[in-house]
């Protein structure tokens, strides 16, 4: 059970009231296993009521399932599932752009496998096919997606402490509503080195060609634009304390029917106070801009995002924890000169039911 203030929900730039929430979030996960066989899932859900400011009751739902085979050799997977959440959730946070507040409905298909050729070398293929749809989307100026995501390569373990992967990565990406669809090719380097038992790191890379498609009344438009995409991250953990850094940047679907580019740099840091409470703070930027082409000729304003929370979760029991939150969020558009700014604070409950085990 978790209550919320927020003074700017949906970080307009227009005059707004502070949005007050309660939420209620049922869930229960479940695995099994055997000597080859490994599942595991959740079941989850969020029933929201927001009033003020915004005033509107949403539910979110979460069916995520993996699964893996093994054999001698090769290890078989599928990762899949259904996620109802809204724009303001995943979607903002992983593109950096702030759409209309709706639901946002993704099935998900990800089979994968992985060949071990000897201790050191393995081969590897997976594909990921992504289905969302907005709820009142065209009305809110939101364009459904389909996207095809396949990635195919080589693993290579240089020492204990090194590994390389090469892989060649194709995206179809395909707004049917807009007539638009892009292709995105290009390979990616990735190199993961262990600098100690609790620090490492890894960095990757590669350029992209994007080739987009537009259907008019009477003919299509065709053009393609080179994007460079990197990500780096560095791990470092003690006793007591974690931190983590990431800096990269992506190529992602948007529901505007556009593919974004967006960098990323972000920053956790977590101390166990004692051994019931843990103090944490995390830092994200975004920096989010179209890939334009002349098939895609539509100004996209840049957008800025900030975010900075601090977090403080006690664990008050075997059973209960209590969680404290308080967010201060920044959305800038340079183009317009227009800041947007958002401060929030929740108090979470959260109750653990004891677990239930079934051996052979």
């Amino acid at each position: 059970m978790r209550g919320e203030v927020n003074s700017n929900l949906t970080l307009t730039t227009f005059d707004h009231d502070p949005t007050y929430g309660h939420w209620v979030s049922p869930g229960a996960k479940f695995g099994g296993s055997t000597e080859a066989l490994e599942v595991s899932g959740r079941l989850a859900a969020d029933f929201v009521r927001y009033y003020g400011g915004q005033d509107t009751s949403i539910t979110n739902l979460y069916f995520p399932v993996s699964t893996k085979y093994k054999t001698e050799r090769d290890i078989f997977g599928f990762d899949g599932g259904f996620t109802r959440d809204n724009t303001l959730m995943g979607e903002l946070r992983q593109t950096g752009v702030v759409l209309s507040f709706t639901q946002r409905n993704q099935w998900t298909l990800s089979p994968s496998w992985t060949h071990h050729i000897s201790e050191k070398l393995s081969a590897m293929g997976t594909y990921t096919f992504y289905d969302t749809q907005y709820e009142n989307g065209l009305r809110l100026g939101l364009a459904d997606y389909t996207m095809h995501v396949g990635s195919t390569g080589m693993s290579y373990q240089l020492t204990e402490r090194d590994q390389v992967q090469v892989n060649a990565v194709a995206v179809r990406f395909n707004a049917s509503d807009l007539r638009l669809s892009s292709t995105i090719v290009g390979p990616q380097i990735t190199y993961a080195h262990m600098f100690s038992e609790t620090l490492s790191g890894s960095i990757s890379g590669g350029p992209r060609h994007v080739a987009s498609t537009i259907q008019t009344p009477v003919d299509s438009l065709s053009d393609g634009v080179w994007v460079w995409t990197f990500s780096s991250n560095l791990e470092k953990r003690w006793d007591d304390w974690r931190i983590k850094g990431e800096v990269g940047r992506e190529i992602n679907p948007s529901g505007f029917g556009l593919l974004l580019r967006t960098d990323k740099l972000s920053l956790e840091v977590s101390h166990q106070l004692t051994e019931r409470l843990t103090a944490s703070v995390t830092g994200l930027f975004l920096i989010a801009d179209g890939v334009k082409t002349k098939a895609v000729s539509t100004v996209f304003p840049e957008n800025r995002l900030l975010y900075v929370t601090p977090k403080l979760s006690w664990r008050l029991s075997e059973w209960w924890t209590a969680d404290m939150t308080y967010t201060y969020a920044q959305r800038d558009l340079p183009s317009q000169s227009l800041t947007a700014l958002g401060n929030s604070a929740t108090i979470m409950f959260t109750y653990y039911p004891s677990r239930l085990t079934i051996g052979r």
